[in-house]
């Protein structure tokens, strides 16, 4: 449908996923098991579901995967909560990271936005030219 790589979201979600890599090192995993892999697959899942997303053949499957990058974002959020709370992240770099976390949950909801509306643009011209438009399931 579209190429990933123009969406400045992606550009991000990608760069958080590898600032979240680099904030929980190995050690973490032997400190807090299951944060530190929970926390990286969150943040990995963000930039995957917009290229999946991308590569699909409508808008609404595209509108599908930018509603699971919004969750897999929640996710991390929580996961980078418990990870401040648990000792594990320090407040500073927590700080960083949930603002990083902010920048990317805006972005997604514009486009989640700017989908929305292109989907009723498309519905809205199908009825003016007296095409049936099927139920949304």
């Amino acid at each position: 449908m579209q190429d990933y790589k123009k969406l400045r979201v992606w550009h991000l979600a990608k760069d958080l996923s590898v600032q979240v890599i680099q904030a929980f090192p190995e050690r973490i995993a032997r400190a807090v098991p299951g944060l530190r892999n929970q926390a990286i697959r969150a943040a990995m899942s963000v930039a995957a579901n917009l290229v999946e997303g991308c590569g699909r053949s409508t808008r609404a499957e595209f509108l599908h995967f930018i509603e699971i990058a919004f969750a897999s974002l929640n996710e991390l959020e929580a996961h980078l909560l418990v990870g401040r709370e648990a000792g594990v992240l320090a407040g500073s770099l927590h700080a960083e990271l949930q603002s990083n976390v902010e920048l990317v949950r805006r972005m997604l909801l514009a486009l989640m936005r700017a989908v929305q509306r292109q989907i009723a643009e498309d519905k809205s011209a199908r009825l003016a030219l007296g095409t049936v438009v099927p139920a949304d399931p």
